[in-house]
């Protein structure tokens, strides 16, 4: 969805998350929770001391059930009737996720889904920022930091196809033949990010694998900021 750059950049200083939280009902603390972020952030983007981006519109209006364009500090009285978030997809689950939460349940249950774009022939460039929500399933009920990312490459295939969406544990011990999230090492917003199999891991160098086209391949320790366990996904549809 496209806010429109001018409308985006006049919200750096003014904007309507206040008035939104206070329609609802929410503290500080509160919106800060169900936006998965500090109560420092939100001071920050309420006096505008931070710049309200395309991607904090969307994690802000998730949690206060409006539509992020509502926001905006130049949106006027008709925008107040836009209470219902966009939609958001529809996913099969290809394990058994029998026990996952039903659709609909509290937004405060619900994970990001982390911006990912495609990084060469093998790669993912992955960003911190939520480009969308989706329900919790059971395995990341209660899981600090649980998050999920779209495949953008066909190196996984046929275990993980492009448009598959992953969901993160970042805490688990990973272990041999995991599937995991390899993030490298960046100075920047945007992190290098493999998909793969772990062979094997030491103090020195991760060995992973990969299915198409079949190899492997170590990567130095030293160049790996996190191993995160993959820990199931889904199949848009």
């Amino acid at each position: 969805m496209d806010f429109g750059h001018n409308r985006v950049h006049s919200a750096i200083m003014r904007n309507r998350i206040r008035e939104w939280r206070q329609r609802r009902g929410l503290s500080v603390h509160d919106l800060a929770t169900r936006a998965a972020t500090s109560r420092q952030q939100i001071y920050k983007l309420e006096r505008g001391e931070r710049r309200l981006t395309e991607g904090w519109m969307r994690r802000l209006g998730t949690a206060l059930d409006c539509h992020p364009a509502a926001l905006l500090a130049d949106t006027g009285p008709a925008d107040f009737a836009l209470a219902e978030s966009p939609p958001r997809p529809v996913f099969t689950p290809d394990l058994d996720m029998s026990s996952a939460r039903p659709a609909g349940f509290d937004r405060q249950n619900r994970i990001p889904v982390y911006a990912s774009a495609q990084g060469g022939p093998d790669g993912t460039l992955l960003s911190y920022e939520p480009i969308e929500y989706v329900d919790r399933p059971e395995p990341l009920i209660g899981v600090r930091g649980a998050f999920a990312m779209y495949v953008v490459n066909d190196s996984m295939e046929p275990k993980y196809s492009q448009g598959t969406l992953l969901l993160v544990h970042p805490a688990r011990p990973v272990r041999r033949h995991d599937f995991v999230l390899v993030v490298m090492r960046s100075a920047g917003d945007e992190h290098s990010a493999l998909v793969k199999q772990l062979i094997r891991m030491d103090e020195r160098e991760l060995v992973l694998r990969q299915f198409n086209p079949p190899r492997e391949f170590s990567v130095p320790r030293n160049e790996v900021a996190g191993v995160h366990l993959v820990i199931g996904s889904f199949e848009a549809r």
